[in-house]
């Protein structure tokens, strides 16, 4: 389905874009395509790993359920949807557009940043965050607009969803907690799954391979591996190194030696997820000991 937008409302949307634009410099240009990094997934998921691997276990897996089972959520809304991004429209310049894959509703990027930013001040409510959060989540959002690649509509369509996932994720997430039972995510997990056969697109096999690694190292961390972050501070050093250099290094083998392919997609960001949430957990206990497992 192609969800119609009348025209002279899609016309404001472009005279947004236009205006803004109408400030544009070349050092505008570098500016906001630094911000726009900010909402992108690696970003989340590296600092998701250092809260994971070095600061809070458990706030870690929560926030990295949050992220990475939004990602589908936005994957899903934009081919149900399927309105086009204002590239290539008369007056729209568009910068960044490798990052501007698929259809232009909800932004993927201010839908990320607001799910980065609203779990981090749920779980530490300390009063900077609201501003600070405000703030960079307005500027994603209009990086976005400045850059070309989404309208208004998409930008504060993706922060709401963003926001609402994230109440639900935690809900889910929380409920599996309380009954000591990660099995019990499998209520979001498998009709993500199911999700393949009707979402027959990279970007949907990337997220749910991204989703289902997740939840398999998840399982596997809970059950044998027991992972505590304590550890000196050269060490936390060490770990996001070490941890960082395996996940870049499995990236560049597993694209070297799978092929293309759907399926293979799936594998290959499965495979990246499962080593951050439990090849390097199981390493770090190996190679370093916390001061309560020394006793």
């Amino acid at each position: 389905m192609i969800l119609q937008i009348g025209i002279p409302f899609q016309e404001q949307m472009l005279s947004i874009i236009r205006w803004i634009q109408s400030f544009s410099n070349p050092f505008l240009d570098v500016v906001f395509q630094l911000i726009t990094m900010l909402g992108e997934t690696m970003f989340s998921l590296i600092v998701v790993a250092w809260i994971f691997w070095c600061v809070d276990r458990d706030f870690g897996f929560r926030m990295g359920f949050a992220c990475l089972t939004s990602v589908i959520v936005n994957t899903v809304v934009k081919a149900v949807c399927r309105i086009p991004r204002p590239i290539g429209y008369p007056g729209i310049r568009s910068l960044r557009k490798e990052t501007a894959g698929g259809y232009s509703f909800p932004s993927g990027h201010t839908q990320q940043i607001g799910v980065f930013w609203y779990s981090l001040s749920l779980k530490y409510r300390q009063k900077w965050m609201a501003p600070v959060g405000g703030i960079l989540i307005f500027l994603v959002g209009l990086s976005r607009l400045y850059l070309g690649v989404h309208t208004l509509l998409d930008v504060v369509g993706g922060l709401l969803i963003g926001l609402i996932w994230v109440l639900v994720s935690n809900a889910v997430f929380d409920w599996s907690k309380r009954k000591g039972k990660p099995t019990l995510l499998v209520v979001l997990i498998a009709p993500m799954l199911i999700g393949l056969l009707f979402f027959r697109i990279p970007s949907y096999y990337k997220a749910a391979g991204s989703v289902f690694g997740f939840w398999l190292g998840y399982l596997m961390e809970s059950r044998w591996i027991h992972y505590c972050v304590e550890a000196s501070f050269p060490q936390q050093i060490a770990k996001m190194g070490i941890g960082l250099a395996g996940l870049l290094a499995l990236r560049f083998l597993l694209k070297a030696v799978l092929p293309d392919g759907l399926f293979w997609y799936f594998v290959r960001y499965a495979g990246m997820v499962l080593w951050m949430t439990a090849g390097a957990p199981l390493l770090f206990r190996s190679l370093f000991r916390s001061p309560s497992q020394s006793h």
